[in-house]
């Protein structure tokens, strides 16, 4: 009887002693740079700083509320004292023109220049007969020429520009009044430019810088 030979093991293909091994350079995410890791090492602490500020202000809304209110009271109160105005121009009136504890007169300037706006020569000549000029301006013939109703022209903003006060005690304060008018040539502005002299709380002088409201400068 004969035996069948031995079956062989396939041969293994071989492998070269010394295999080209080839290696890929690992690189480097942008976020692993030396430029954005110094530039998280400073904005990390900012930011868990914000984070825990935002976290304490839900956890503690009441106490929050409290110390922003003393905040905002204390930074008025010192603007208040050192500036003597509250912030963001609260309160403040610009006829306020601050001499010797009082407004200066400012009040006496602001109710004649809204009197020659609406042409009420009646509130007009009230004021007038407490200043102390020898010939104040007529009423009538301003308003005739500068009121809204009489002269036909439109007051768009009147403007403290500013108050000074003099050695002898007055105060010198100016007043822009932009003004325009309406006409077959179309709408035509100007500006009005009033000088006040006030003493002791009364007007001591009137006076239409110019003579009369100018063009502005094209």
């Amino acid at each position: 009887m004969i035996s069948p030979s031995p079956t062989q093991p396939p041969s293994s293909p071989q492998v070269p002693e010394r295999a080209q091994l080839k290696s890929t350079p690992i690189r480097r995410r942008t976020g692993e740079t030396p430029v954005a890791l110094f530039v998280k090492a400073i904005l990390r602490p900012i930011f868990k700083i914000f984070y825990y500020v935002i976290r304490g202000i839900r956890t503690h809304k009441l106490y929050t509320l409290l110390a922003i209110i003393f905040l905002i009271v204390g930074i008025s109160t010192t603007m208040k004292i050192a500036t003597g105005e509250f912030p963001f121009g609260i309160g403040s009136d610009p006829f306020n023109f601050q001499t010797n504890g009082g407004d200066g007169g400012g009040d006496h300037v602001k109710n004649w220049l809204y009197a020659l706006r609406d042409g009420n020569a009646t509130q007009m000549a009230l004021i007038e007969q407490e200043l102390t000029m020898t010939q104040p301006p007529d009423p009538n013939t301003l308003i005739s020429q500068f009121s809204q109703p009489q002269g036909h022209v439109g007051w768009k903003s009147i403007n403290v520009i500013g108050s000074y006060n003099e050695s002898d005690t007055t105060t010198d304060s100016f007043v822009e009044v932009d003004i325009s008018s309406h006409g077959p040539g179309g709408s035509v502005t100007g500006i009005m430019l009033w000088h006040f002299t006030t003493i002791s709380g009364r007007i001591l002088t009137i006076e239409l810088v110019g003579g009369g409201p100018r063009a502005p400068l094209q």
